[in-house]
């Protein structure tokens, strides 16, 4: 099981934080700053691509012992899961690395402002991906089509909404 996704950029600040066990606010924020300062450790002294990182349990208290962290750096965007060990390690990089991409395919090379600004869609492609801590589709297809279809609910809710769409044009 999936018990959070985490993306914060090169400083610790997050731009998506998704947890699926429910721990408390501060439980949260004390993990993603460990987090933050143990992948960029880990990150810099590593020699190989490493993406594996296992944690103490002092630090995952409330979700248990036998979690383990996978991440992939990209650009200035961390993405960070935390999984239980029941979850494929490769697994894990590959709906990281499905993820990217279907990011770049929505904003041409997603960069962090696109996150900052299109915060629904990286809403929807994650829960398009995952619910409930279980990986539910991989397929980009699938995902590329509910997020087109929520972009167009968006745009014909704009329309209808604005102001001067009530207006006859002459």
């Amino acid at each position: 099981m999936i018990h959070s996704i985490m993306v914060f950029n090169n400083d610790g600040v997050p731009r998506l934080v998704r947890s699926y066990t429910g721990p408390s606010l501060r439980e949260e924020q004390s993990l993603l700053k460990e987090l933050h300062k143990r992948v960029r450790a880990h990150d810099a002294e590593s020699i190989s691509s490493s993406c594996f990182l296992t944690v103490p349990s002092e630090l995952l208290k409330s979700n248990g012992p036998d979690l383990r962290v996978i991440y992939r750096h990209y650009a200035t965007l961390y993405f960070v899961v935390v999984a239980d060990i029941n979850e494929s390690e490769l697994g894990i990089l590959d709906l990281i690395q499905v993820f990217v991409q279907i990011l770049n395919k929505c904003f041409k090379d997603v960069c962090e402002l696109d996150l900052v600004f299109h915060w629904q869609v990286l809403q929807t492609a994650l829960e398009e991906m995952v619910q409930a801590g279980m990986v539910i589709d991989c397929n980009m297809d699938n995902i590329m089509s509910a997020i087109d279809s929520m972009n167009g609910v968006k745009e014909r809710e704009y329309s209808r909404s604005t102001f001067f769409s009530r207006w006859p044009v002459s």
